[in-house]
């Protein structure tokens, strides 16, 4: 997947892959998804957490869902309202519970069958 021209989404591009490294995630698998869900975006133009347009509780690069998945980040001391901690649960999440928790996207991302790398 190409790396996004604008400077903030070509971060959170890199931390993508950075932090796929860490969990044992194909990162182009997260950077599929990213891309659907937020465009690359923890916040907007007004400096405002990227909400979910069906859903606005959820949030931020990865579209966490704040009513299932806020007390357990919380826990992990992971705040899925900065980009690091969104991206950090996400992966965790991917890790721990497959890619199950963006299927309502998988038309715009595809199918990826083998998201977590063999070590």
């Amino acid at each position: 997947m190409e790396k996004p021209k604008n400077p903030a989404s070509a971060k959170i591009y890199d931390q993508i892959i950075d932090t796929s490294k860490k969990y044992g995630i194909y990162a182009d698998t997260a950077l599929k998804i990213a891309k659907c869900e937020s465009g690359f975006n923890q916040f907007d133009e007004n400096g405002e957490i990227v909400r979910g347009i069906v859903n606005s509780k959820d949030v931020g690069v990865f579209q966490i869902n704040e009513g299932y998945h806020l007390n357990q980040s919380q826990a992990l001391d992971m705040d899925i309202h900065t980009t690091k901690g969104n991206i950090e649960y996400a992966l965790w999440l991917m890790k721990k519970e497959g890619i199950k928790h963006w299927n309502w996207s998988k038309p715009c991302w595809g199918n990826e069958e083998n998201f977590v790398a063999q070590k």
